[in-house]
């Protein structure tokens, strides 16, 4: 089984901060070094042609490009069978995202907070700053060993102020943090995906703990990074809301045909919950339910009440439906019994739900 390994989201190509002002267009030199890496990183690793791969990320690069604030620069995004989940940008533009890094995120989301990360790092010049640092040969074994996680990679290079990841890295990567923030704002994508992608990262970072950082000792650390992207997230008003960016509580109301006539169904994570003849009823209840797991509510607030011949879902003190014995006889049964099998269901999809995301992050 591939190894997700130390999951980062960094590329060490990278230097100054936004605030510096705009970053002029790439110069022709700059374009001619990151040809060359990317020529040298292809060579060790075979690009992925998966059409669907990649019409998945070129579609939703471009909607980060399109907000990204330095001027002619040409992207070029492409992905890298690479036994590790992780991310790189190269000067002037060449992008690279790893085949297991392609599975890992759960949603378009949280691959447009990653992409919004790497486009930071090309459109604020950091791959000059390394330049500077660096020679060319050192460059690219650097390079390797950030995008294969492996420290012994970068052992023999001379590493600038005792790390490669040292300070100035630490900066660098809560600018290209923050200014995914910013960049996501701007598109269809939530900005609060910044911040489930680096919760995830750190909660798979706590089972690598085995692994010897080496030259990445002084690397960010990722819960350092949550800390940061969450106040910034607040700061800018942003509610957090991690359900769309991570997944989970996917509500859906879907047309079925019963006994030859249409009909609704009411689903959460593609577990059945209540099936009626009315969908219009069932998306009212669906908007109330996606109101209340925005706000974290729990399988023990989920409840029943009768109100005369009917019965009420109630979800923390919210009436989400009230079903009528009209309601039970088309699902041949009682209205009791009936709301009391949209409460079992109800709460079992919520707890399998959470049971969930604490395995998988």
């Amino acid at each position: 089984m591939r190894r997700v390994g130390l999951v980062v989201l960094a590329i060490l190509l990278a230097v100054g901060p936004a605030a510096r002002g705009a970053v002029p267009p790439p110069s022709a030199d700059e374009v001619r070094q990151g040809r060359r890496l990317a020529e040298q990183l292809e060579r060790r690793y075979p690009v992925v042609k998966d059409p669907a791969l990649n019409e998945r990320l070129q579609r939703i690069a471009q909607a980060i490009v399109s907000v990204s604030d330095r001027p002619g620069v040409t992207y070029v995004f492409k992905i890298l069978d690479v036994d590790v989940a992780n991310a790189v940008s190269l000067p002037a533009g060449w992008i690279y995202v790893t085949k297991p890094m392609m599975g890992l995120v759960r949603t378009d989301h949280e691959l447009a907070a990653l992409i919004a990360h790497e486009v930071a790092h090309v459109a604020h010049a950091h791959a000059l700053e390394m330049q500077r640092r660096q020679t060319q040969a050192a460059l690219i074994t650097i390079l390797v060993a950030a995008l294969t996680r492996n420290p012994t990679a970068a052992r023999g290079v001379q590493l600038a102020a005792g790390g490669v990841l040292a300070h100035f890295t630490r900066d660098l990567e809560r600018d290209a943090d923050l200014t995914a923030i910013g960049y996501l704002e701007k598109t269809p994508y939530s900005p609060v995906a910044v911040l489930t992608l680096m919760e995830m990262l750190a909660r798979l970072e706590q089972y690598s703990a085995s692994v010897d950082p080496g030259a990445f000792a002084d690397h960010p650390k990722t819960p350092e990074r949550v800390a940061y992207i969450e106040t910034e997230l607040r700061r800018r008003g942003i509610p957090i809301v991690r359900r769309i960016p991570a997944d989970y509580l996917r509500l859906t109301v879907r047309e079925v045909t019963v006994r030859g006539l249409p009909a609704g169904e009411l689903l959460v994570n593609d577990r059945l919950i209540l099936r009626l003849p009315d969908l219009e009823r069932l998306e009212e209840a669906a908007g109330r339910l996606d109101r209340l797991f925005n706000a974290d509510v729990r399988s023990f607030e989920v409840n029943v009440r009768p109100v005369g011949e009917t019965w009420g879902v109630v979800v923390r003190g919210v009436t989400v439906i009230t079903l009528t014995p009209r309601d039970a006889a088309w699902n041949g049964t009682l209205v009791r019994d009936l709301a009391q099998t949209v409460f079992v269901r109800l709460r079992a999809a919520m707890e399998e739900d959470l049971r969930r995301r604490k395995l998988t992050g």
